[in-house]
């Protein structure tokens, strides 16, 4: 299972708290969570890591933390630990010059649940429409998709072009606030 949201502002608590729970909700307790915030500089990695937890406290749930390292020894190690992964969001380019370089990481992310923010939405796609950046660019491919993350209605003109660029691959529009799981869809190998 898959999740991929633009979810996480305060004032859409319970939107991000199902989103969250969408994460644990397939395990037995405890579960052990590996939060990536390679997206963000890497100063403020601590505070991210401690933000991220608190929004999954709601869930009293027993979770173990884990805050990724950006090691390319120590991370694959990370994820093999871990029932669920969640990526999250700040900018792709970061998050994709840390996550390029591992070895392996669609089978290391087969049978987990995989969950990205925004940026960790755009790093697993194939394709993805940067918001900040108004173009389409190349994500990881680990996932046979396109994603818009951000979406709005006056953007419809760029959905239109993301959806047509280069292979037929589906399209997951995710506007802000919102989230979609993903089930059962074949990794790359």
């Amino acid at each position: 299972q898959n999740l991929f949201s633009t979810v996480g502002r305060q004032e859409h608590l319970m939107i991000a708290i199902n989103f969250f729970r969408e994460i644990v909700s397939d395990f037995s307790e405890p579960i052990k969570v590996l939060i990536v915030c390679f997206a963000t500089e890497k100063d403020t990695w601590p505070d991210q890591f401690e933000w991220e937890k608190k929004k999954f406290t709601f869930l009293n749930e027993n979770i173990e933390f884990i805050l990724a390292d950006d090691n390319p020894e120590i991370f694959p190690k990370q994820v093999v630990d871990s029932d669920a992964i969640y990526i999250k969001g700040g900018s792709t380019q970061p998050l994709y010059k840390k996550l390029k370089n591992i070895k392996n990481l669609s089978n290391l992310f087969r049978g987990k649940i995989l969950a990205g923010s925004s940026a960790g939405a755009n790093i697993v796609a194939k394709y993805y429409y940067s918001y900040h950046r108004d173009r389409i660019e190349e994500g990881l491919g680990i996932l046979p998709i396109k994603v818009f993350v951000h979406y709005s209605e006056e953007k419809v003109e760029k959905l239109k072009i993301l959806e047509k660029h280069k292979e037929n691959l589906k399209t997951y529009v995710i506007p802000e606030t919102e989230y979609v799981v993903i089930d059962k869809i074949n990794l790359k190998v």
